[in-house]
């Protein structure tokens, strides 16, 4: 049987991390003097009441190579093969940590997978991971499906302000739409691996209308999920859209709050559509 080992970035939902079908690895938050570790020593809501009057932003960084190895080393204890899925490479030096990780280990039988995503969509790729290998398929062949599973994730993104981002120093990854406007609310996509500015509405509703216009492009999915860090209520309207517009049933329709990595940056009233392309 395969074990999954995914990132924290990676905001699996609750249902499915208390079911134990995947280990998740922390990425480490320093604020100030302290390191904590995502979603083990702060909660998300504790986050974010902390990150709305915070002076100074946490810097986040990549779980170190001794948290990955003791990950994959207690995964594949007794040879079972295992899978580490990662955060794109492009946005972090995770999946470098994770290889450094499985090197560590040449006795096992252990793949690790950029996900060329954020988010959401690298939970999607866990799951059709422990789905292919109920269905009996090989760890290669596994990694092999992945590798084209991965291209059809998508991660859609409205950010409330742009100050988060510009505090915490990766405007400059998106600054080209942006054009130096910091009065938007622009949206944001994951495109080959890295974060995109893909428009740059002015006010929140017309951010909203393009989320739900940019997934219509991308339809149809066999999974759909709305992303917020503060405010479900307007996820939950967000999801609402989504259905109306043929998206995909609203009772199939997931929220799930951002993580504190990613919230790091997007800041609070972010909003996200993640989904995975494809039909049932």
């Amino acid at each position: 049987m395969l074990r999954v080992v995914v990132d924290s970035t990676a905001d699996v939902p609750p249902g499915l991390r208390a079911s134990g079908a995947l280990t998740v690895v922390p990425v480490l938050l320093h604020r100030g003097d302290e390191t904590l570790r995502d979603d083990v020593d702060i909660s998300r809501d504790a986050f974010y009441a902390w990150l709305t009057h915070a002076d100074a932003l946490p810097r986040t960084a990549a779980p170190t190579v001794g948290m990955f190895a003791a990950a994959l080393g207690s995964a594949a204890a007794d040879g079972t093969p295992v899978l580490a899925i990662t955060v794109s490479q492009a946005l972090s030096a995770t999946y470098g940590a994770a290889c450094q990780a499985a090197a560590l280990l040449p006795a096992a039988q252990i793949a690790v997978l950029d996900s060329r995503s954020i988010a959401l969509p690298i939970s999607y790729l866990a799951l059709e991971a422990l789905r292919l290998d109920a269905a009996g398929a090989t760890l290669p062949e596994i990694v092999a499906q992945l590798e084209r599973r991965r291209e059809q994730t998508m991660a859609l993104v409205a950010l409330d302000t742009v100050r988060y981002l510009e505090r915490g120093g990766r405007i400059g990854r998106v600054s080209a739409l942006l054009g130096g406007l910091l009065d938007i609310k622009p949206v944001l996509a994951v495109a080959d691996g890295t974060l995109r500015a893909v428009d740059r509405p002015r006010t929140r509703r017309r951010a909203l209308e393009r989320l739900v216009d940019l997934a219509a492009a991308q339809a149809p999915f066999s999974r759909l999920d709305v992303m917020y860090s503060t405010e479900p209520d307007v996820a939950a309207r967000l999801a609402d859209a989504c259905a109306a517009a043929g998206l995909h049933p609203r009772a199939q329709i997931g929220l799930v709050q951002i993580g504190a990595v990613l919230g790091a940056h997007a800041g609070p009233g972010a909003l996200a559509i993640t989904a995975l392309r494809g039909t049932t």
